[in-house]
């Protein structure tokens, strides 16, 4: 019996086994994954730090001896190609295991960006929230901090912004880039975030990069330009790198970056070796040019395909829409495809078709606003992306307009869609339709 061997177990490494194991009940599989906890969910961590769910729900153990499956609690440390064999430490112990198959799936860390004084800091009033271990020490530094500072203004440095308000905390969140949630909303789109959280009584700098982090035993400024900002924390939300330096010297194919080259199977082109998540360097499904998505979503579909592959059966990834979706406080925030921007930068001539809407008729009780817009091609007609945000209903407005770009639909089919219509839930016309409709005209 041939065996299968996952390195990583998040959204891809799961998905591949359990693939896998609905193929071949009895297929001989080894996890090596340092977790405590057979699965962690670290997109909840945020709403973790606000208490709106308990830390514990976050770890999951899923029984994976009675699957048959084995687990290493250790790190990947390297492959020696010609024996197929995969390496592995516990900072204790090395051992080896030999595969028929391996799939790399080993993630990403965060990044943390060349800050003065950030090194002194780390771990120590600088933080990250990507593991259980960091949303400890931030709440603990946040029951006594008098200001926190979060840099970088995505998805998680915003939630843990929100977080952090409601936990008392007065917070600062500084973004290197001209608005909030960069690559996925557009400026007059992130223009409605950035008013929220004004409201909320967040700081909001943006187009400045932090230069030092100051303190002598603890934090105690950030400095940003021109700003002095006192503060007794720090929470770095800048992004991620692939974890893969243990993979560095081996014959495998990296970019600048580190993220791993695969094809449309995810082989690595190293015999049995495949990889998926946020490890790899993904494509567009748009164009099939590298993108910088990193979602769980991505992570587990590439599972299921290199399980298929690993199954003998054969999958192919299509590249990714980077269908994304966040809740900062009582705001839906959801995007998908390229921005107006970047589909200039990759040679599209895009129009847009932008409406804000009540998304009830008039004279039903408990409506609100919803701002979508939907970008199409000018040439071609192609549906190249979408943003929507409202206190409810951006996500699945996102969503078909997804499929449309997965599927190449083209604005004037779209506009050809048939949406379900009752006054407690929608209007007669959609504002995505609405949308549509604007974005057709624009074309024409």
């Amino acid at each position: 019996m041939s065996r299968t061997v996952i390195a990583g177990f998040g959204s891809a490494g799961y998905a591949a086994l359990v693939t896998i194991k609905r193929s071949n009940p009895k297929a001989d599989i080894i996890i090596v994954d340092p977790k405590e906890h057979d699965l962690t969910h670290p997109c909840g961590l945020p709403y973790a730090l606000e208490n709106k769910v308990p830390e514990h729900e976050l770890q999951q153990d899923i029984n994976l001896p009675r699957m048959g499956v084995e687990k290493i609690s250790a790190y990947a440390t390297g492959i020696n190609v010609d024996e197929k064999k995969l390496h592995y430490s516990n900072g204790n112990e090395e051992g080896a295991l030999s595969y028929d198959n391996l799939l790399i799936c080993t993630g990403s860390v965060p990044f943390v960006p060349p800050i003065e004084g950030v090194s002194s800091f780390l771990n120590n009033g600088v933080y990250t929230l990507t593991s259980i271990a960091g949303l400890r020490k931030i709440k603990e530094a946040a029951g006594g901090a008098a200001g926190a500072v979060v840099i970088g203004a995505g998805a998680i440095g915003l939630e843990s912004a929100l977080a952090l308000k409601k936990l008392g905390v007065n917070t600062t969140v500084i973004e290197m880039q001209n608005n909030v949630l960069p690559g996925v909303l557009d400026p007059d789109m992130a223009k409605v975030v950035e008013l929220y959280l004004e409201e909320t009584g967040i700081d909001l700098v943006t187009g400045t990069t932090v230069d030092a982090i100051e303190g002598s035993d603890r934090v105690s400024r950030v400095i940003a330009g021109d700003l002095r900002i006192d503060t007794g924390m720090v929470v770095l939300a800048s992004g991620f790198r692939p974890n893969t330096t243990w993979l560095e010297g081996l014959p495998v194919k990296l970019d600048r970056m580190g993220n791993i080259q695969v094809n449309d199977l995810l082989e690595t082109g190293l015999p049995g070796v495949y990889a998926a998540g946020d490890c790899i360097l993904s494509w567009s499904k748009i164009d099939r040019k590298p993108v910088g998505a990193k979602l769980a979503t991505s992570a587990y579909k590439q599972g299921i395909i290199a399980g298929t592959s690993m199954s003998g059966g054969k999958g192919e990834y299509l590249g990714t829409a980077g269908t994304f979706v966040t809740k900062i406080g009582q705001l839906e925030v959801a995007g998908t495809g390229f921005t107006m921007e970047t589909a200039k930068e990759r040679g599209f001539s895009p129009v847009q078709g932008k409406i804000t809407s009540y998304v009830l008729p008039d004279y039903f009780p408990g409506g609100h606003d919803i701002t979508v817009k939907i970008i199409c091609d000018n040439d071609s007609g192609a549906v190249l992306g979408g943003q929507a945000i409202g206190i409810s209903g951006a996500a699945e407005r996102v969503n078909i307009i997804s499929m449309a770009i997965e599927y190449g639909t083209s604005i004037e089919n779209l506009a050809r869609l048939e949406m379900a219509y009752c006054p407690p839930v929608s209007e007669v016309h959609d504002p995505l339709m609405r949308a549509v409709e604007f974005a057709i005209r624009r074309r024409k």
